[in-house]
């Protein structure tokens, strides 16, 4: 295996770990950005996949999910709120696009984490009625592959998330 600077563990991170490291950065992203994302629940993920990655020539699993969010009154000022929190925390930016001149002004920044999470945030301005109401703004989050064997779904509300004290 070859070291890959933005998936830093290959594979050698366990599933606890990486379901935690994934959840905690969902609730960090949501919080940091000061909107609304109804469909985010830590004790009830109904919206999480679990999808097959690859290791050089091992399978293993990643956790993905994408939320939809209330609308910012400044997607600039988001970004950069979000921008800076992630950099304090050692993640890499990755991309910023700034849409604020577009008809529907927004924004959308991604970033890695140190342990390979990757974080899409885009949000828009809500002065248009063409868009559903509670899908203003988007969070897409994808963990880091682990080729731990004990990966064996994704948590429900009967077997809840480490952290969540149940």
């Amino acid at each position: 295996m070859t070291a890959d600077p933005a998936r830093p563990y290959n594979g050698t991170r366990t599933a606890d770990t990486v379901r935690k490291d994934f959840y905690d950065t969902i609730d960090d992203t949501v919080k940091q950005t000061g909107l609304t994302f109804p469909d985010w629940n830590r004790a009830d993920p109904k919206s999480i996949r679990r999808v097959t990655c690859a290791v050089g020539s091992e399978l293993g699993h990643h956790f993905s999910i994408t939320l939809w969010g209330g609308a910012s009154p400044d997607p600039k000022a988001a970004v950069e709120k979000i921008k800076d929190y992630w950099k304090s925390k050692g993640w890499t930016i990755e991309t910023i696009f700034d849409e604020t001149n577009a008809p529907n002004p927004g924004m959308q920044i991604a970033a890695t984490s140190p342990t390979g999470i990757l974080v899409v945030f885009n949000t828009i301005k809500n002065n248009s009625g063409t868009v559903d109401d509670n899908k203003w703004s988007r969070i897409s989050v994808e963990s880091d592959c682990t080729l731990d064997p004990s990966l064996n779904g994704v948590p429900t509300p009967k077997t809840s998330p480490p952290g969540t004290g149940s």
